[in-house]
């Protein structure tokens, strides 16, 4: 009998604890939810990238069309509870559009894009919130024609790093990196591949002297390659990066975990396209490609092993979530709110709560873009 009260016993822990591991399975895998958020414009509204401060202070911005076809800025924060619009400034009259956001604090934060100046030529746009309103911060520009910023990334309130690209005297697009010292933004040289156009499309900062940035650059023969490159603290530099496809590969993407484990995210022709750094080199990881055609927009780091990708399915305009566990990659069920078209451009994790957010666009029935935030528990 003694035996017997003894197995039982142990029947009753192996089933507790098969309750808990369930049960924290269920936790793991809480679905992605879709959170209403404002859309004030008339026509197009569209989310690019997204920054949390913490649980309670998230922050997305993007553009909106008005009335008479302008294209104005638009910025949203998160309180924990809503979504909601503030009010954030427009230096050109046709034209505004910020494409990246990064937080330092919850006084702290910087957007930047590109907006159209009085001869509509495209030009760096730095946008700042210290805690009360947002107020443009002059930028330069390299050269008299187009220049346009496309990722922010921050290390602390006197180091910041913007990315893009500018075109040159020959028409061809070069790469464009802009660093804030606190006091003002410099143009800070950075490597191109060949003389076609080069062009970085995201940043993400470890320290002041390890930095990354990624995107593409176009071959002799029209071809899209990789474009990876580093600041040591001294310069930039390329970096080689592998190229799966015998055509177009693009990275649009980069977080970072640690100094030897960096992630960018983007397509090869029809395909999903993760790249990871490991401290020496950066290889392909393999990711799964659910549709005829994908891709992947933007990353979010939790941790080492909780890591999401964001993006699209082209052919069926569904919007596309991968996971890495740690060990491999896997499509996560997302929402779709349209039944056209819906697009993933940004993500972010806040690393404390472990929640995530992914923003976009998407068309409602009567066929206009409207913004698309989707959150992670």
């Amino acid at each position: 009998m003694k035996h017997l009260k003894l197995n039982l016993f142990s029947c009753v822990l192996v089933v507790a604890f098969i309750s808990l591991f369930l049960a924290s399975g269920v936790a793991e895998a809480a679905a992605w939810k879709l959170i209403p958020s404002p859309s004030p414009g008339v026509t197009d509204n569209e989310l690019f990238s997204v920054a949390t401060v913490a649980a309670h202070d998230v922050w997305t911005v993007g553009d909106i069309t008005i009335s008479g076809g302008a294209v104005q800025t638009l910025t949203e924060h998160w309180n924990g509870t809503q979504w909601s619009v503030v009010t954030s400034p427009n230096p050109g009259a046709f034209r505004n559009v910020l494409n990246g956001v990064i937080a330092v604090s919850t006084s702290d934060v910087w957007a930047v894009g590109t907006f159209n100046n009085a001869n509509d030529v495209p030009q760096t746009l730095t946008e700042h919130w210290n805690g009360t309103q947002w107020s443009v911060i002059h930028s330069p520009n390299v050269g008299h024609s187009d220049n346009f910023l496309n990722g922010v990334a921050a290390i602390s309130t006197k180091d910041v790093w913007a990315v893009g690209q500018f075109r040159n005297a020959s028409g061809f697009f070069h790469t464009l990196t802009l660093h804030w010292n606190g006091k003002k933004w410099k143009v800070i040289g950075s490597p191109n591949v060949g003389t076609n156009s080069n062009a970085l499309s995201g940043v993400t900062a470890i320290s002041k002297n390890d930095v990354w940035s990624v995107g593409n650059t176009t071959v002799s023969n029209g071809i899209f390659q990789t474009l990876t490159e580093h600041w040591n603290g001294t310069q930039w530099s390329i970096v080689p990066s592998p190229n799966p496809d015998m055509n177009n590969n693009v990275l649009n993407a980069v977080k970072a975990v640690s100094t030897s484990d960096v992630w960018a995210v983007g397509q090869t022709s029809i395909l999903t396209l993760i790249e990871r750094w490991n401290g020496t080199q950066w290889s392909v990881v393999k990711s799964p490609s659910p549709g005829t055609n994908n891709l992947l927009r933007g990353v979010a780091v939790v941790s080492a092993t909780d890591i999401w990708a964001v993006g699209f399915e082209v052919a069926s305009g569904l919007t596309l979530i991968e996971h890495w566990n740690g060990r491999k990659w896997s499509v996560v069920k997302s929402p779709n709110p349209s039944s056209t078209l819906n697009v993933l451009d940004g993500a972010a994790a806040d690393p404390v709560s472990h929640q995530s957010w992914a923003v976009g666009v998407f068309f409602n029935a009567s066929g206009v873009a409207q913004t698309l935030t989707l959150f992670h528990p």
